[in-house]
């Protein structure tokens, strides 16, 4: 397909090999959890570019992994939505002018509202303020694709809008209905495909929208070699553990599960410490949900005996010794 004109002729943030550098530098340390790191390099976007929403949308992205790796701060939930708040002020604000790309500033926008979705779902199951939210990422997408149909780092947004709209559960479907929502399953895949192997910033976030989509499905073995590809790219990301514990959860399969997160602390033995703890915490919570409490005591002993920490390992730490003894009283 050939691109239009007019978007030859505009300025794209995207092109500045400086900027880009800075994007995908802040995407990389989200990925990794890597919070003071991401900060400064949101910070200086937003420094460099106080109008364009880009700094904005990448800081609420930090705040997200954040909320996941400390589910319980409600602090980081704050952050969150301010600088989620920001990012479509300012997107909203900076399409009146020329300044910047149009189709990129609108990109922006789709991923904002794409976020806020995601976020009233795995943080609020707040499943009608997300459709709300996604209703508009999909019209600013919308808008993207019929400008460049190979703008793919809308894909991410449109794939998801269309599969989980398509699947939403029943007591939501009336009331999603009303307001106007119309998900395509099989073109949530395509687009979720497409997103994957062609987009320039979303693919990495394209695999994880499709991880939850395996798990929707049923489809756990390809959900945990999607997985186990995350986890290999970012290997300081923890809150993936989480997610490997609730794949076998779902399955009913502890055992397994239990096994899968000691295989992993034993591989982050030499590597790090500090992951290997994670892991078996992870470890421990499933074996706590299983009923193995003796198991998980022992499992628990086996961390506070191991150099290194951070803060959410002691807390998670102190959760689980609390449950594990209160349960076996």
């Amino acid at each position: 397909m050939t691109v239009p004109a007019i978007l030859l002729m505009q300025i794209f943030m995207y092109k500045d090999p400086s900027v880009d550098q800075l994007i995908r530098a802040a995407m990389h340390a989200n990925y990794d959890l890597k919070f003071d790191e991401s900060r400064k390099l949101t910070n200086t976007l937003q420094e460099k570019f106080p109008d364009h929403p880009v700094g904005y949308l990448l800081a609420a992205e930090c705040y997200w992994w954040q909320a996941q790796a400390d589910p319980d701060n409600k602090e980081v939930e704050k952050a969150y939505y301010a600088e989620q708040r920001s990012a479509a002020e300012k997107g909203s604000e900076v399409l009146k002018h020329d300044k910047y790309a149009r189709i990129e500033v609108l990109s922006y926008l789709a991923s904002s509202y794409g976020s806020l979705a995601r976020f009233q779902v795995t943080r609020k199951s707040a499943y009608l303020s997300a459709l709300r939210a996604g209703m508009k990422a999909l019209r600013y997408a919308r808008e993207v694709y019929q400008m460049d149909q190979e703008y793919y780092d809308v894909y991410t947004g449109l794939g998801a809008y269309n599969y989980f709209t398509a699947t939403l559960p029943t007591v939501i479907k009336p009331f999603a209905f009303l307001i106007g929502v119309r998900g395509q399953k099989e073109l949530g895949f395509k687009q979720l495909r497409i997103a994957m192997g062609k987009s320039r910033y979303s693919q990495t976030e394209a695999r994880i929208v499709y991880y939850s989509v395996l798990l929707e499905e049923k489809r756990y073995p390809d959900a945990l070699r999607l997985l186990e590809g995350l986890m290999e790219q970012f290997p300081d990301n923890f809150v993936f553990y989480g997610w490997a514990s609730s794949l076998f959860e779902m399955q009913q399969n502890f055992d397994a599960g239990i096994r899968y997160l000691a295989s992993i602390a034993e591989h982050q033995d030499d590597r790090s410490p500090v992951m290997a703890k994670h892991a078996l915490l992870k470890k421990a919570s499933l074996e706590h949900t299983a009923g193995q409490d003796a198991r998980a005591q022992e499992t628990l002993r086996d961390i506070r005996s191991r150099q290194g920490s951070d803060r959410s390992i002691e807390t998670e730490l102190q959760v689980l010794e609390r449950k594990t003894h209160s349960s076996r009283r």
